[in-house]
């Protein structure tokens, strides 16, 4: 008995011990990272060459976080993400018209704008106020421009002029359009002197007929990767945003521009917090950061394209800011249509491009 209490004795102490000593680690441990805090992740969804890596790392540096930066290639794949769970993003970038189709859909969280100095005192005028959202609750102008033509007069002995260019036989082959359900049927309602956001069904099929016979012409559509092919002489002709067209105008000079003469459509890109974003204010830091003037200026630097900041735009290099193919772009901006959220005609589109991408 006296063996059997002693025993009994010795395993209780040491168990004692061993709790004593669990215990201590819950209280006392250090975290294995030696005490950081842990990191956040800003998840950002939008445009391929929107960021300059140099300006993502300083923001990282700056608030301890990591930039994840993934990409889509047009507005439909991006709301298609968004409605399949896009609070994964804490950031996004909707053009135009599906700014107001999130904010229907109540996809877009409210912004405060006493977090963000940065943005209505550096806007240019002609975005403080844009129609798809006036008070900019939801979403702000990052990017602007117009779609157009790019096309390399080495292969291209004529200039284009117009849409209707895009059909002739010699180009077989050797010509991109944006992979973009909206961009494509633009070119070809506007080829047909109608409105880019026709909600007729007759005109909306006239596009869709014409588009078919263009698929000869087509060799990919392509979003994410049209200004590499054209710098490389892989395509000879592509439907292009006017900001693509200089950047790749820089690295190939023989790459020209043309605003068609039966008109095109404007657009701006936005910032906007999805709704139910996990990191609502480490995206709100960016938003205000990416506005700052200096930054901003060091971003368009590297990306190229129309710059939405104002007070950025004096502090850029020159031949950026100088470009002809952006000062030619933009002295027709008249000559666009801005797209508009067309309600349940969508489907319309969306049953044609299918087919017109597949075939079927």
């Amino acid at each position: 008995m006296k063996k059997f209490t002693l025993m009994l004795l010795l395993v209780v102490c040491f168990t004692l011990a061993l709790t004593g000593c669990g215990g201590g680690d819950k209280k006392t441990d250090a975290p294995k990272d030696g005490g950081k805090k842990e990191q956040q992740v800003l998840n950002i969804y939008s445009w391929a060459d929107y960021f300059d890596p140099q300006v993502l790392a300083a923001f990282e540096k700056a608030n301890n976080c990591r930039v994840n930066y993934d990409v889509y290639s047009n507005n439909e794949e991006l709301l298609a993400k968004m409605q399949a769970g896009g609070a994964q993003f804490d950031i996004i970038q909707p053009s135009d018209y599906m700014v107001t189709t999130m904010i229907h859909l109540d996809m877009l969280e409210k912004l405060d704008h006493s977090k963000l100095p940065n943005v209505q005192a550096n806007l240019i005028e002609s975005l403080k106020h844009p129609a798809y959202d006036p008070k900019q609750e939801y979403a702000i102008p990052y990017v602007w421009g117009i779609t157009g033509i790019a096309y390399n007069k080495k292969y291209v002995k004529d200039p284009i002029t117009s849409w209707a260019d895009l059909w002739k036989p010699e180009y077989k082959g050797h010509i991109i359009l944006l992979n973009d359900n909206r961009e494509v049927f633009s070119l070809a309602l506007k080829k047909l002197g109608k409105s880019n956001n026709s909600t007729d069904a007759k005109e909306v099929e006239a596009a869709f007929n014409d588009l078919k016979k263009l698929n000869t012409n087509v060799l990919a559509y392509d979003t994410e990767n049209n200004k590499q092919k054209m710098i490389a002489e892989e395509a000879w002709i592509a439907q292009m945003w006017s900001g693509d067209a200089s950047f790749c105008n820089f690295d190939n000079p023989d790459i020209q521009f043309c605003v068609p003469k039966e008109g095109t459509l404007i657009w701006a890109d936005n910032m906007a917090i999805p709704k139910g974003a996990k990191n609502k204010e480490l995206a709100m830091k960016f938003l205000n950061y990416i506005y700052d003037p200096q930054v901003s200026a060091q971003n368009f630097n590297y990306i190229r394209v129309p710059n939405a900041n104002g007070k950025a735009i004096p502090l850029q290099k020159k031949e950026v800011v100088e470009s002809p193919i952006l000062k030619a772009a933009n002295s027709q901006a008249d000559k666009g249509e801005w797209l508009h959220d067309i309600g349940n005609a969508i489907t319309m589109y969306d049953k044609f491009w299918t087919e017109l991408k597949t075939g079927k």
